[in-house]
Protein backbone atom coordinates (compact mmCIF):
# COMPACT_ATOMS: atom_id res chain seq x y z
CA UNK A 1 0.00 0.00 0.00
CA UNK A 2 1.73 1.67 1.56
CA UNK A 3 -0.58 1.26 4.69
CA UNK A 4 0.49 4.57 6.03
CA UNK A 5 -0.13 7.55 2.69
CA UNK A 6 -4.01 6.67 2.27
CA UNK A 7 -3.56 5.06 -0.96
CA UNK A 8 -5.50 2.08 0.36
CA UNK A 9 -2.54 -0.64 -1.97
CA UNK A 10 -1.66 -2.67 0.99
CA UNK A 11 1.97 -4.23 -1.13
CA UNK A 12 2.62 -1.07 -3.81
CA UNK A 13 5.58 0.95 -1.58
CA UNK A 14 4.88 4.10 -4.02
CA UNK A 15 8.33 3.97 -5.45
CA UNK A 16 9.84 4.35 -2.19
CA UNK A 17 11.17 1.11 -0.37
CA UNK A 18 12.16 1.70 2.69
CA UNK A 19 10.17 4.59 3.29
CA UNK A 20 6.47 3.41 3.25
CA UNK A 21 5.19 0.81 5.43
CA UNK A 22 3.75 -2.44 3.35
CA UNK A 23 1.14 -5.43 3.78
CA UNK A 24 5.17 -7.28 3.38
CA UNK A 25 6.79 -5.19 5.97
CA UNK A 26 4.02 -6.39 8.57
CA UNK A 27 4.49 -9.43 7.74
CA UNK A 28 8.11 -9.64 8.52
CA UNK A 29 7.81 -8.08 11.43
CA UNK A 30 4.95 -10.53 12.48
CA UNK A 31 6.95 -13.79 11.60
CA UNK A 32 9.76 -12.58 13.36
CA UNK A 33 7.78 -12.34 16.44
CA UNK A 34 5.52 -14.89 16.51
CA UNK A 35 2.68 -13.07 16.02
CA UNK A 36 -0.04 -12.72 13.33
CA UNK A 37 -0.50 -9.98 11.41
CA UNK A 38 -3.68 -8.57 13.20
CA UNK A 39 -2.38 -9.14 16.25
CA UNK A 40 0.77 -7.39 15.03
CA UNK A 41 -1.30 -4.50 13.49
CA UNK A 42 -3.22 -4.13 17.15
CA UNK A 43 0.08 -4.25 18.88
CA UNK A 44 1.14 -1.17 16.72
CA UNK A 45 -1.88 0.90 17.83
CA UNK A 46 -1.77 -0.10 21.32
CA UNK A 47 2.20 1.21 21.44
CA UNK A 48 1.56 4.30 19.49
CA UNK A 49 -1.40 4.94 21.79
CA UNK A 50 1.39 4.59 25.14
CA UNK A 51 4.11 6.70 23.22
CA UNK A 52 1.50 9.85 22.65
CA UNK A 53 0.93 9.86 26.29
CA UNK A 54 4.37 9.38 27.26
CA UNK A 55 5.86 11.58 24.48
CA UNK A 56 2.81 14.09 23.39
CA UNK A 57 4.93 16.39 21.34
CA UNK A 58 6.04 14.37 18.74
CA UNK A 59 2.59 13.55 17.81
CA UNK A 60 1.73 17.34 17.10
CA UNK A 61 1.40 18.53 13.86
CA UNK A 62 4.79 20.00 12.22
CA UNK A 63 4.68 23.65 11.14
Amino acid sequence: MCLNCGCMAAHDDMGKPGTNITYEDVTRAADANDMTVEATLAMIVRTADKDRGDHPTEYEAKK
